[in-house]
């Protein structure tokens, strides 16, 4: 069973947040989030589920975001912030216009029991906005990492 421990705010055309707790320190939860995104990744939420091996971050500002299909890199953003054990962010075009990317912005904030995962997904303009309401299984997301992460 995934873990529920979680919040978000989907509705509006403001920032999508989605927020996780997750029972593990921020380090290794900032590392199961980057090094480890083909893990947690659902397949149902690519191009071709049938055909998805996996995705990989390059671990440096300005790296590459990709999805893995049938022996071919599918680059979904760039890293624009890296933060060991504190944050994660990125130019995010999956299921968008390449030209008017989103922002993915991941924070990792320690507490009592392990760490909170705050997800925020923004960018939003003319060019993108129509695509917005298509982006709710962020919370569904949320819960497959930490499984990952408390695993």
């Amino acid at each position: 069973m995934l873990p529920r421990d979680h919040d978000t705010a989907l509705d509006g055309d403001g920032a999508i947040v989605c927020t996780q707790q997750v029972e593990a320190d921020p380090v290794h939860a900032f590392e199961v989030f980057t090094e480890r995104l083909g893990d947690w990744w659902d397949p149902r939420l690519t191009a071709d589920p049938s055909t998805y091996e996996g995705a990989d971050v390059e671990e440096v500002e300005g790296g590459q975001v990709v999805l893995h299909h049938d022996g071919e890199d599918y680059p979904i953003g760039q890293v624009t912030e890296w933060t060991t054990g504190e944050r994660f962010a990125m130019t995010f075009h999956l299921s968008l216009p390449r030209d008017h990317p989103t922002e993915l912005v991941v924070d990792f904030e320690p507490t009592d029991d392990g760490t909170l995962v705050t997800l925020t997904h923004d960018g939003w303009n003319p060019d993108n906005i129509a695509r917005r309401s298509t982006f709710s299984e962020w919370p569904h997301l949320l819960a497959r990492f930490a499984a990952v992460a408390e695993d």
